[in-house]
């Protein structure tokens, strides 16, 4: 009704003026009194959105001044949309019903017989109440639906945050722990330049870490443009060449074959495929200090294949205490399963890790 120009309170003034002329003119009895009860009913249903109970109350009123006024459907039908406690509601309906049904009629009115009473009261008061319930319950249904699916929303943008939040700060911060404790261990044995040059890659990889939560933060606070951070391109697989180098620098052998020739890849699969090397390459940092790690990426027409896996941790070499949430892999599966792909996570035989991955090409949009 809105897209006629015309408010709410317009379309009510206007169903108020409807109702009160019919009324008028249209009822049984047309003596001055019973024309000013009409009318005066029929203004009312001006403000039955807003006080409902009060206008239900007052047209069943003044069903007793001189007959059912023309306005009562449309007051009990105000009443069951907008009341939702029941004990108002039906300590209001019943005393209608029972006016609308009474045997007592006005003088003036024809005699009507008790049967046709309840079949006219069942018309004027109960038929609107039931269609007001129905319209009621529909609504309540489309609200809790729509209240589902912004929850449902909220929950996947929170998990999405959670899992680059733990990508972002796992990966960088645990390069920086290997590379303190690079430079504690060299400290006193080498020269002033090797100490500065691992403490510029500490201070860049924070600076990167700092970086990448920027940008996370920044979706945060997208709705304002001004508060909003510049976001930088998320790393993907052609990136990693430099993450690999990034893990070698702190130590960690990392070969990397590439097998195919890598096709034009949409950004989510090419982002969540980084994404499994990088988690893999952080616990194998944490978990298996001083092993070896083969990365492995497979292109095909119509699946990428990646696969890590580590030897099992070098004798004598301990892992610092790094602390882990349990929640990487969990994170990679929620990842793979948006992109329409399988992971495997699990033990080798021969006392290492790996963690597998079949993402389908043809599952995710560009």
């Amino acid at each position: 009704m809105r897209g006629f120009g015309m408010s709410a309170w317009g379309w009510e003034l206007l169903l108020g003026i409807g109702v009160a002329t019919l009324g008028t003119f249209g009822s049984a009895v047309t003596t001055p009194g019973r024309i000013a009860v009409e009318a005066a009913c029929g203004l009312a249903l001006v403000l039955r959105r807003s006080h409902p109970v009060p206008v239900a109350i007052g047209v069943s009123a003044a069903s007793l001044l001189g007959g059912v006024p023309f306005a009562l459907p449309f007051a009990a039908y105000a009443l069951a949309v907008r009341v939702r406690d029941s004990r108002v509601l039906w300590a209001v309906a019943v005393p209608a019903i029972a006016v609308a049904a009474g045997p007592g009629r006005p003088e003036g009115w024809p005699a009507v017989a008790p049967p046709r009473l309840v079949v006219e009261a069942a018309v004027i008061v109960c038929a609107p109440l039931l269609l007001g319930l129905y319209v009621r319950t529909r609504r309540d249904l489309a609200e809790r639906e729509a209240r589902g699916q912004v929850e449902r929303a909220r929950t996947e943008e929170r998990a999405r945050l959670a899992r680059e939040m733990h990508d972002v700060v796992t990966h960088r911060v645990s390069l920086m722990v290997l590379q303190a404790g690079t430079l504690r261990m060299r400290a006193e044995a080498v020269r002033g330049e090797e100490v500065r040059a691992v403490a510029e890659q500490i201070r860049a990889t924070g600076v990167q870490a700092l970086d990448e939560l920027r940008a996370v933060v920044g979706v945060l606070r997208a709705g304002n443009p001004v508060e909003a951070a510049p976001l930088v391109p998320q790393p993907d697989l052609p990136d990693l060449g430099a993450l690999v180098c990034e893990n070698r620098a702190v130590g960690v052998p990392v070969e990397l074959v590439v097998r195919g020739e890598a096709p034009e890849l949409p950004p989510p699969l090419s982002r969540t495929a980084y994404r499994i090397v990088q988690e893999a390459l952080t616990n194998a940092r944490k978990h298996a200090p001083g092993a070896s790690v083969a990365v492995e990426v497979d292109y095909g027409p119509e699946r990428v294949g990646v696969r890590v896996r580590n030897t099992p941790p070098r004798a004598g070499r301990p892992a610092d205490p790094l602390p882990g949430g349990g929640s990487g892999l969990l994170g990679l599966r929620e990842r793979v399963a948006l992109v329409g792909g399988a992971l495997w996570a699990g033990p080798t035989a021969e006392g290492g890790f790996e963690v597998r991955a079949e993402l389908p090409v043809t599952a995710v949009a560009s």
